[in-house]
């Protein structure tokens, strides 16, 4: 019995961890102020969506670059932070 509640208090908590964890969402508009798209951050990824909410590419950080993905997983380009220029 004690075992049986043991997994099922481990089963609650990792249900619960996921909906904790950190994530950033951010609207992006164009000039005239109207909806272009948005992006949603987890840890080192985003993930980038059009105005109509189609998957549009994503991105990857690796220490201090950023990967670039197409929609379709393609690399497209990388960036490096080379910190302020003195």
């Amino acid at each position: 019995m004690k075992l049986l509640l043991m997994f099922f208090a481990a089963l609650g908590i990792l249900a619960v961890v996921p909906a904790y964890a950190q994530s950033i969402s951010r609207s992006y508009y164009n000039e005239r102020g109207s909806f272009a798209g948005s992006s949603i951050t987890r840890g080192k990824s985003s993930s980038f969506y059009d105005g109509q909410g189609r998957f549009s590419g994503s991105s990857i950080k690796h220490g201090n670059s950023t990967n670039f993905y197409d929609g379709r997983g393609r690399f497209t380009g990388s960036s490096t932070n080379t910190g302020p220029r003195r």
